[in-house]
């Protein structure tokens, strides 16, 4: 091979190998308390008190987890405080992926794969209800004039606490408490130009009022970019 050919070659698969090096970017961006997803078109204000956590994703791509909220000054249970223990941090999770799926379809296949304790759906495995989930109830609802899906979930566990077995408060446990516990968690689903979308708030039983509070006012921020909405579906219309 003269070295023509062999520098056209090299050209041909440093052509073919350009996507590869192409610059990963955000799911969304977080700026002044707005949180932007240009390929799903929304947007949501998020107060000082929550964390947000954004992804990395290809251009061509759509990464299926947009983005986490983690509560800053949360609560936590006074045993727990007190003794160690585990505790949940209040936690906001946004989902998306291309899907033929209706949100309804979605939550029929959640809660069969929580009755099986199995499943091999993308989203559905990291909500973190296949092992001990619970459904408890649905409302069909609106998200910014869009068709959507409250599922409300329970997620048991057991609460281990070690207290000093010569206190006398701990005495009669020899030291060990065992708790029986529960997250409550809402879920949403919507579709939106082809993607479903699912979004997930979860708390513990104990802080839920007050934390679902916080969050039903950041998912009433939810707004969608109105060019993208179906005709007759802008406001005034």
């Amino acid at each position: 091979m003269n070295r023509t050919k062999i520098i056209l070659v090299l050209v041909l698969i440093a052509a073919l190998n350009i996507p590869a090096l192409a610059k990963k970017q955000k799911t969304a961006v977080f700026k002044d308390n707005v949180l932007s997803d240009q390929k799903l078109n929304f947007t949501l204000e998020v107060p000082k008190n929550w964390k947000v956590k954004t992804f990395k994703e290809e251009p061509e791509e759509l990464s299926i987890l947009r983005a986490v909220f983690l509560k800053k000054n949360y609560k936590i249970n006074k045993e727990v405080k007190e003794l160690g223990g585990d505790f949940t941090i209040p936690e906001i999770q946004i989902y998306a992926r291309m899907d033929e799926m209706t949100p309804m379809e979605f939550l029929e296949k959640l809660k069969k794969d929580i009755k099986s304790h199995n499943s091999e759906d993308d989203i559905i495995t990291k909500l973190n209800l296949i092992l001990s989930g619970e459904f408890l109830g649905k409302e069909e609802i609106e998200l910014d004039g869009i068709p959507a899906i409250h599922a409300l979930f329970k997620r048991k566990y057991t609460r281990r606490l070690q207290g000093d077995p010569s206190d006398p408060r701990y005495r009669q446990y020899g030291g060990l408490i065992i708790r029986s516990e529960h997250d409550v968690h809402d879920v949403y689903i919507l579709k939106r130009n082809d993607y479903l979308i699912v979004i997930q708030f979860f708390s513990e039983r104990e802080f839920y009022p007050p934390n679902r509070d916080e969050f039903t006012k950041i998912l009433s921020s939810l707004k969608f970019n109105d060019t993208d909405k179906p005709a007759g579906e802008e406001s005034g219309n």
